[in-house]
This record gives structure tokens, C-alpha cells and sequence, in this order.
């Protein structure tokens, strides 16, 4: 069961980094251009990515509710008591930090919450990019002061 558990995190953070590839190059689509509104295209990256972020939290939070189905791969200990906003709870600081929570994997699910950490720094990182491009650009390009002479 444990190489069942590898490929599925591995799957996982597959379908995540492609599905952020997908969500940041929608979030650029929408992005007022930098380099004319500085202020809004990096509060609209940032927005963009928070709501990016949050979504593939409670993906995650979904689809450990439909790996906890299956004993054989695992299960939560702790103070997990089965709800919602345990799994919510998981899957975030899973995905923000290294998993330290009060809640336990026990089994191969471990290597799964395993990806999903890694999953989460990776996609982090690459939207920590976007924001200090989008925010380059916007300084670099005369963004702000565009915008601080529409606001007069």
C-alpha cells in the first residue's frame, strides 16, 4: 500500500502544479497591465493567487475526506474528530508549512500529507514569483505613478 500512496501523492501534486500553471496564466489574463496600473495589477495578483491558494487547500481537504474512505491507506489521528474544518485545518498547514499540526497521519497516508507539502512550497514559491514580477514590473515601468496621477 505504501508505493500505491507515493504514486497517488505523486499524482497529486502532477494535477496541482498543473492546475496552478492554469490558474496563474488565468490570473495574468485578468490582470490590469503593470506597467499602467501598478496598485491594481498587484493587488489583483495577490487576490488572484489567495483565492488560487485557498482552492487547492480545500481540494486537498476533499480528496484526504475520499483517501480516508479507503483503511487501508491510513488514517488521522490526534485531535482529528472527522469534520470539515478538521480536514480544511489539515490540509492547510499541511500546505503552507511542513504538516506540524495537532492532528496525526498514521500509515501510508503519511507519504501522501508528505507531497502535499512539498506540492504546497512548490507552488508557493511560484506564485512568490508572479507576484514580484507583476510588482517589478509595475515599479520598473512607471506603474505607480500612473496610477498616483489617475487618483488626482
Amino acid at each position: 500500500m505504501t508505493f500505491i500512496a507515493f504514486i497517488i501523492g505523486f499524482a497529486l501534486i502532477v494535477a496541482l502544479g498543473t492546475a496552478h500553471h492554469f490558474g496563474m496564466l488565468w490570473i495574468l489574463r485578468m490582470t490590469p497591465h503593470a506597467e499602467h496600473t501598478g496598485h491594481k495589477a498587484v493587488l489583483f495578483t495577490f487576490v488572484g493567487l489567495l483565492t488560487l491558494h485557498t482552492s487547492e487547500i480545500l481540494a486537498f481537504a476533499g480528496v484526504f475526506a475520499l483517501l480516508l474512505q479507503f483503511e487501508a491507506l491510513g488514517a488521522f489521528g490526534g485531535s482529528y474528530r472527522g469534520t470539515w474544518a478538521d480536514l480544511i485545518y489539515f490540509s492547510g498547514i499541511n500546505f503552507v508549512t511542513l504538516g506540524f499540526t495537532d492532528i496525526d497521519t498514521i500509515g501510508p497516508l503519511r507519504l501522501i500529507g508528505m507531497f502535499q507539502s512539498l506540492g504546497g512550497f512548490m507552488v508557493l514559491t511560484w506564485s512568490a514569483t508572479l507576484i514580484f514580477s507583476v510588482s517589478g514590473t509595475a515599479w520598473h515601468e512607471g506603474g505607480y505613478e500612473e496610477d498616483e496621477a489617475s487618483d488626482r
